[in-house]
């Protein structure tokens, strides 16, 4: 069995109960959208606009190669558009409601709370090759 935690006592951090948690860690780690965007967070200063988190996570999405001319290739409007739409409406209220996120609605700016780090390390302790 793979440890998702390196303490007992965090296990709860997420729900109740510990099945709460495993529950809800697994149901906000489902979405790669969502796991896009913890790790974007993380990767960077740990807070993010809404529209840069759709442009990089339509050019992942899209496998876009950065250009000359743009850090994120050839990814259209229309779809970087339809991620902003999914992230505003979905993904980030649901991040947010598990405390893993802020979300500023005034300037559309999205940061990352401890709690979100804690998701990313149950992630990274189940993408972990067995020892």
């Amino acid at each position: 069995m793979i440890p998702l935690l390196s303490s007992p006592e965090s296990l709860t951090a997420f729900g109740e109960t510990e099945s709460d948690a495993v529950d809800t860690a697994m149901d906000l780690l489902a979405d790669r959208r969502r796991r896009a965007v913890l790790k974007y967070l993380a990767e960077t200063d740990g807070s993010a606009a809404l529209t840069e988190l759709a442009v990089e996570i339509a050019a992942q999405e899209a496998g876009a190669e950065p250009n000359a001319i743009s850090d994120h290739g050839d990814v259209s409007a229309r779809d970087r558009r339809a991620v902003r739409i999914s992230l505003h409406h979905t993904h980030i209220p649901k991040l947010a409601n598990a405390d893993v996120v802020d979300y500023e609605t005034e300037t559309e700016t999205v940061t990352l709370r401890d709690r979100g780090r804690a998701l990313l390390s149950r992630q990274d302790a189940v993408n972990e090759p067995p020892k």
